[in-house]
């Protein structure tokens, strides 16, 4: 079946017709499984059904209750000294009555553990007494205090006010999510049930303090958490993330050296101040800058290889490890869009799980959750305030909240909603039970297909003029990072969701527009012809592309868009960028459904890496992050291929030098025919 007609843009050039053997190490295995997923450093059996609540829909109104106390109120500053020696920085909030004075007894706690400061959770707290939601960003949560609840809020270790150096979640860091739990036991108002919340880097610490399975902790949830810290976000497809990074890092690192304020209100604690703040800046010497310079000069360890300094980072890894409920709330162009269906994965093996996936970026799905998509006509999952207390209520109080009967998976679908509102679907399970990889090839006259190709053809995208990524310091205190991208996709989707959303605060027409980007760069284009039928898509993609390269780096950005041709309009759905280099996939721990794979695994070592053989054709799998989008009937689906994603992820210095000048040719033929794998739904499953 021919899905769609000629239509194609970009330069054409017939490629030559010799022939190469599939790398062994980029072959496409052949699995029988129904749905096999193996996740980074595990080997896993086929990934269990998941039949509860298979038609569970959100009622149409939000689970709520009235407060247990009149006030809630925070003790004074406290800190837990460790057994490094060091400090952290603790606020304790606890339900209190009229006349603001605490109330004895013992209490449920919520934990947070947090890089952005306890006091500016604290200071939001003050002024948000009946919609909560503070919890969630660490600090003083007045909704949830006032219902019968003690929130402890921690600056996780080497941030804010405790000491020590922050190494991105590292060893010392997590052996302290251990003790601020052996903390909280010993405390007189502790009843014996940890819950531990939070959103991002505190959704992040979060499930990590629950896989180290301490009896006390009894339930997670994490809003847009990272799984994968590698794959997932600092160095997707073997690119260094300098976009992410010098707006992350900077961002730490200046909200950890602002202590000035606490001292003023606290000088009791000077000598704890003060020696954290000097353990902050001297971090910019022994950690911020080196990491930083890393990456961009491409240097071995952390920054070109893929090893147990990720693995331990990442919360996919212990997911599995995590035996109590965990609520799980993405968003669909998060800078963890990748990682949070893996997370939801890895959980249900073991425990009860739920997954619901917002639209927007990650600061916008925050913000967006605060209000919620309760009823008509978005049919979603209510505010993040109503599901943290129907979530606890039921796993920490004991109270018949109806939190187990809520919907395993709920997903935006973009495409599905009109007149500009979100729309959500319900589902039992992600991936979609119902989905079906379906392979359509790229065709000589820029079509896609279900048949291979019958003739030869290809096109050439061009290396773009090199990005500039610096680093500094203000006064030596506050560290600084930039990006000078030179490819033309700071003016896309992907600036706004590798900037966490900020670029996204003033909005351009070409972040939410393809067009732009992709004629700029020259992108070789591919579409569908007008859909004949609505096509909805749910689930990870693949694109298996030839080609060949005139330098001995390239790599590949591979865009999927939704053409309105009533506005002409290109809606950017979903991304994924890849270095040929690291084309190699592990079968065992790539995902297969129906013997197709669909989301390959690369192992992303220095020992896997492959050369790129100067005009030699070579097949790169190319992992696209998940998307759930309803592409409707007269719409044209696009698959947009470029040599660059400077906003996702740039070259190592030593590598940008070997990249430079790269012409790498698409192929299209019958010996090497490049296609894309698609995860097809009926679109009759939307509900």
């Amino acid at each position: 079946m021919t899905l769609a007609l000629p239509h194609r843009r970009g330069k054409t050039a017939f490629v030559r017709a010799m022939i190469a053997a599939l790398s062994a190490c980029a072959t496409l295995g052949a699995h029988a499984q129904t749905t096999t997923l193996g996740t980074r450093g595990t080997l896993a059996a086929p990934n269990p059904a998941v039949t509860d609540n298979a038609g569970a829909t959100w009622p149409s109104t939000a689970y709520t209750r009235g407060p247990d106390y009149p006030r809630a109120v925070t003790l004074p500053l406290q800190f837990i000294k460790l057994s490094s020696g060091k400090q952290l920085a603790v606020l304790v909030s606890k339900p209190a009555d009229l006349l603001g004075f605490p109330k004895s007894g013992r209490f449920p706690v919520v934990l947070t553990q947090t890089a952005y400061r306890i006091d500016v959770g604290q200071f939001l707290g003050v002024f948000t007494p009946a919609g909560g939601n503070t919890l969630l960003i660490g600090g003083l949560d007045q909704y949830m205090v006032r219902r019968g609840y003690v929130t402890v809020a921690i600056d996780a270790h080497g941030t804010g006010m405790s000491g020590g150096v922050t190494q991105l979640i590292g060893e010392e860091e997590q052996q302290a999510y251990r003790e601020a739990v052996e903390w909280v036991t010993r405390q007189s108002f502790f009843n014996g049930s940890i819950g531990v919340a939070g959103t991002s880097y505190l959704g992040i610490s979060s499930l990590l303090t629950a896989g180290q399975q301490h009896p006390a902790v009894k339930a997670a949830f994490a809003q847009v958490p990272m799984g994968d810290a590698y794959r997932g976000v600092a160095a997707t497809g073997g690119m260094f993330n300098a976009q992410f990074l010098s707006t992350w890092l900077p961002l730490t690192q200046s909200l950890s050296v602002a202590n000035a304020p606490e001292l003023l209100l606290n000088p009791w604690f000077a000598s704890q101040i003060n020696a954290a703040t000097a353990d902050h800046v001297a971090a910019i010497g022994t950690w911020y800058a080196p990491t930083f310079d890393g990456f961009v000069g491409g240097t071995s360890g952390i920054a070109t290889d893929d090893g147990n300094f990720w693995a331990s980072r990442s919360p996919v890894e212990s997911a599995g490890k995590i035996r109590v409920p965990t609520f799980i709330v993405g968003a669909s162009l998060d800078i963890f869009q990748r990682d949070q269906p893996l997370l939801y994965e890895q959980l249900k093996r073991n425990v009860t799980a739920k997954l619901a996936i917002l639209p927007g970026a990650h600061l916008q799905s925050v913000q967006s959750g605060m209000s919620g998509y309760g009823g008509a006509p978005s049919y979603g999952p209510p505010s993040t305030t109503s599901l943290l207390l129907q979530w606890f209520d039921r796993y920490l109080q004991g109270r018949a909240s109806g939190a187990e009967a809520l919907p395993t998976v709920t997903q935006f679908v973009d495409g599905y909603g009109s007149g500009g509102k979100a729309r959500f679907a319900t589902a039992s399970d992600w991936p979609h039970p119902r989905m079906a990889p379906q392979r359509w090839y790229l065709q000589p006259d820029g079509s896609l297909s279900s048949r291979q190709p019958a003739v030869a053809a290809g096109w050439t995208v061009t290396e773009p003029p090199a990005p500039t990524a610096t680093r500094g310091s203000v006064l030596g205190t506050v560290f600084t990072a930039s990006v000078q991208v030179r490819d033309h996709s700071d003016c896309s989707a992907s600036q706004v969701q590798w900037t966490l959303g900020l670029a996204g605060l003033l909005p351009l027409p070409c972040y939410s527009d393809s067009a732009r980007v992709e004629s700029l760069q020259g992108a070789v284009v591919y579409e569908t012809a007008p859909l004949a039928q609505d096509l909805y898509l749910n689930g990870p993609i693949q694109a298996d592309l030839w080609i060949s390269a005139t330098r001995t780096q390239a790599a590949l950005s591979v865009r999927v868009d939704d053409v309105d041709p009533a506005t002409g309009a290109v809606k950017p759905l979903t991304h994924g960028l890849m270095s040929a280099a690291h084309r190699a996939v592990d079968p065992s721990r790539s995902r297969f459904v129906n013997g197709t794979m669909i989301q390959p695994w690369h192992p992303f070592t220095a020992s896997t890496a492959q050369p790129v053989v100067a005009n030699e054709p070579m097949l790169v799998p190319v992992e696209v992050f998940p998307v759930a989008a309803l592409v409707r009937a007269g719409h044209r689906l696009r698959i947009a291929i470029s040599a660059s994603n400077q906003a996702q992820g740039i070259w190592p210095t030593p590598l940008q030098r070997q990249a430079d000048g790269n012409v790498t040719t698409i192929h299209a033929s019958p010996q090497r025919p490049s296609s894309i794998v698609l995860p097809v739904v009926p679109a009759s499953e939307l509900n």
